[in-house]
Formats: structure tokens, sequence, C-alpha cells
């Protein structure tokens, strides 16, 4: 890499922390032994912090993934050497160190694998198995958990920081076991979508998309689909993100997001749409019953299929959002989903009094979707002092950067109509 200023080589090692993280962690944890998670995450955090102190005075390595786990690994071994371990497991990791940069990629990504089952086996809540699988294997920070979740900061610290002697527990009698044998799949799925969530729309103060988070969690998808490949759900999943991905071109500008009914369609990408049609068709072949990762590809087929917003079929769209707060009966976004759904044909008054009904449902992570989705109904209903004033209080609930111009952007164009 040339031009290697601090910014550069920041971004190029924030880039390749997203890309290669999980990967590191999960081979060194299958190389030593899941206990040692707590130093492995220690060695690789280390490792990237080295890479951005060396690589800024000199030229990035050919290949950093390797150079990565070199320091990773020499710094881990330190880290047991230091530690009142019996002699005879040294002198294992001494006989190991000569060979320690020899692996393969498929070991490599079976490791990412067999990491996450690990987690999807250890005797957590499921919600708790969640929050650790985001956090030892993706990378996620703690706010980045808490808003993927909708929980608080404090609860995913606390939870990380009590799963650390469980995990070291249930590592003693863990068996390991074949990718091709599993059966449940569920978890794995749902942290493969929260990561791809948490690229489609970052957390963080200034992000937007992040490219680097889709594109791995499509890479986790893939990866899972070579084992299964004729699996309902996997396919269904690869298929949403497909679709929604071709989308990104035309979903931001100038820091701000574009809404879906202002996007450029021409900008679509049209392969990542023919993708998304080919896990959606052997998602169809296998479907038995209607599940959500099914109902939210056919929810997506029909945006990237519609010649217009006008066009879109609507019906159709809100049905679908219908079967799936069967599914899911406490989701506030798929309530709010469906009513946007239902503005473009139904009684807008209607909906808006359903709206306020929810009121009482919205909490401290739900209230900035909830005061916008009713800011943007009494703006179609031409309510502009109401749209100004709700748009206003749900700019008190958000801190990214790309949200708050997206809101700024609306009570500006209000506030234009009633000058005019």
């Amino acid at each position: 890499m040339k031009n290697n200023t601090d910014e550069n080589i920041k971004t190029f090692t924030s880039h390749l922390f997203r890309e290669h993280y999980g990967k590191m962690v999960s081979y060194l944890s299958q190389k030593y032994g899941y206990h040692k998670i707590e130093d492995i995450l220690d060695a690789v955090q280390e490792s990237f912090e080295t890479a951005l102190n060396t690589w800024r005075f000199g030229e990035v390595p050919e290949n950093p993934f390797a150079w990565l786990y070199r320091v990773a690994n020499n710094k881990l071994l330190n880290k047991i050497r230091q530690s009142n371990i019996a002699q005879t497991h040294l002198n294992y990791l001494a006989s190991t160190e000569k060979d320690n940069d020899e692996y393969s990629e498929k070991e490599v990504e079976d490791s990412l694998l067999k990491l996450l089952i690990f987690f999807s086996k250890a005797s957590f809540s499921e919600r708790n198995k969640l929050i650790i699988s985001l956090y030892f294997l993706c990378g996620f920070n703690y706010s980045e958990i808490a808003n993927a979740l909708i929980i608080k900061t404090e609860t995913v610290k606390k939870v990380v920081l009590r799963s650390k002697e469980t995990i070291k527990k249930f590592s003693e009698i863990y068996d390991d076991f074949q990718i091709q044998t599993i059966e449940k799949l569920s978890h794995l799925l749902k942290i493969i979508y929260l990561l791809y969530n948490e690229g489609y729309k970052s957390s963080q103060r200034a992000g937007t998309i992040n490219l680097d988070l889709c594109f791995e969690a499509i890479r986790l998808g893939k990866l899972l689909h070579q084992y299964h490949p004729e699996n309902p759900e996997i396919n269904s999943l690869l298929a949403v993100m497909f679709f929604n991905s071709s989308r990104f071109p035309a979903r931001t500008e100038n820091d701000t997001w574009i809404s879906l009914e202002n996007q450029n369609r021409t900008l679509w990408n049209n392969d990542l749409i023919k993708e998304g049609f080919y896990y959606l068709e052997i998602a169809k072949q296998h479907q038995q019953t209607l599940e959500k990762y099914y109902l939210e590809a056919l929810i997506s087929s029909m945006h990237c299929t519609s010649e217009s917003y006008e066009k879109t079929d609507w019906k159709t769209i809100a049905y679908l959002y219908k079967q799936l707060e069967k599914i899911e009966p406490y989701s506030i976004s798929v309530k709010l989903n469906r009513i946007i759904a239902e503005s473009n044909f139904k009684s807008l008054h209607d909906l808006l009094r359903e709206l306020v009904t929810m009121e009482s449902m919205m909490n401290e992570e739900t209230e900035f979707i909830y005061l916008s989705t009713k800011a943007h109904f009494y703006a179609k209903m031409e309510e502009w002092n109401l749209a100004i004033h709700n748009y206003e209080l749900s700019l008190n609930c958000i801190k990214n950067k790309t949200d708050i111009n997206f809101i700024s952007g609306k009570i500006n164009l209000i506030k234009k109509k009633l000058e005019n």
C-alpha cells in the first residue's frame, strides 16, 4: 500500500479487522482450546494495534492475514508461557511453534463455523448466545451489540463479563464434531442476520452502510450453504442479503439516507438481484412452512422488481408483513413496516390511530423509529407542524450522523414548504 498516512492505515486496518478478526479468533481457539478465548481475544486485538503502529512506517505486507496471524500467535504463546500452566503443555506448545504459520484457508473457514457452533451449544439463553457470538467472534463492541439486539449497553457488558467463566467450564466437556452433522441452524443464521443488519445500517456515530460487515455476513452465509445447499432458511437469508445489497448504490448520498421512493433504481445492481432470485428459488423448492427469512426475501424481491415506488404491489407486501407479525408478534419494526406499507392504500387517519395505540409499547431503543414513522404520517397528511414536532423529538433519540442528516433534511424540506 502506498501513501501510508495515519488515516489510510487506520481505514485499511479497520477493514482487515472486520474481515479477519473472527477467522483469527476461531482458528487460534481451535488450535489452543476454547478455554483460552480471553487470552486469544487480547492477542488478536494487540496484533491489530501492532499493525497500526508498524505499517505506518513501512510497507504493508503482501499477505496481511498471515502477518496478523503470526503476530497474534506469538503474543498468545507469550501469554500462555507467563501463566502457571503444566510443563507438559509448554513442551507441546514448543513442539507446535515451529509450524505455527502453516494453515489452510479451509481450516480457517471451518474453524469459524465451529466456534459459532460451540457458542450455540453452550448453556446460555438464546439472547446471551447472540451477545457472546457477536462479541467474541464478530468483533462487535458493546454499543453495536446493544443496537443490534435493542437492549441496553450495560446489559451487554454484564453478559460478556459473566460468560467468560461459563465458556471455560463448557470447553472442558465439549466434544468436537463435523459441520455436516449440524441440525439446528437457527442460532448461526441469527448471528449472520444481525451481522448483516449492523452493516446495513451501522450504529456507529458516523456510520452509514458498513460494506465490510455486509459482505462478511454474505461470506459466512455462503460458507454455511456449502454444507447445507438445500436448506430453505440458509437460501432465504442469502436471498435477503443479496436483494438488500443490490440497492446500496442508491441508498445514500452526501452522508444522508435516500428513502426508497426517491432512490434512482437504475443504480440498483442487477447481478446481485439475479443472485438473490437464485437463492430464493432454491428456498421455494424446499420450503415447508412460512418462516421469517423466506417472508423477508419475498418482500425484498418485490421491491427489487417494482418499476417504481408508486407501482409497487403494496397490498401484497402488507399481507406478507402480516404473516411476519404472526412469527414475530412483539417486533415493533415489523408492525411499523406493515403500517407504512398499508399507508400507500389505506386510510391514513385509521393507521395513525393504530400508531398512537402503540405508544405504550415503545422504549428507549425503539423510540426513534416510532417517532420518525409518526412524523412521516403527519407529513403525508400535510399536518406540517405535527410532522416537524415529531421529527424534532426523534432527533433527541439518535447520535448517528447519517440519521441526523436525514431527519434534519425532512424538517428543512417541510419548513421550506411552509415558507412558500
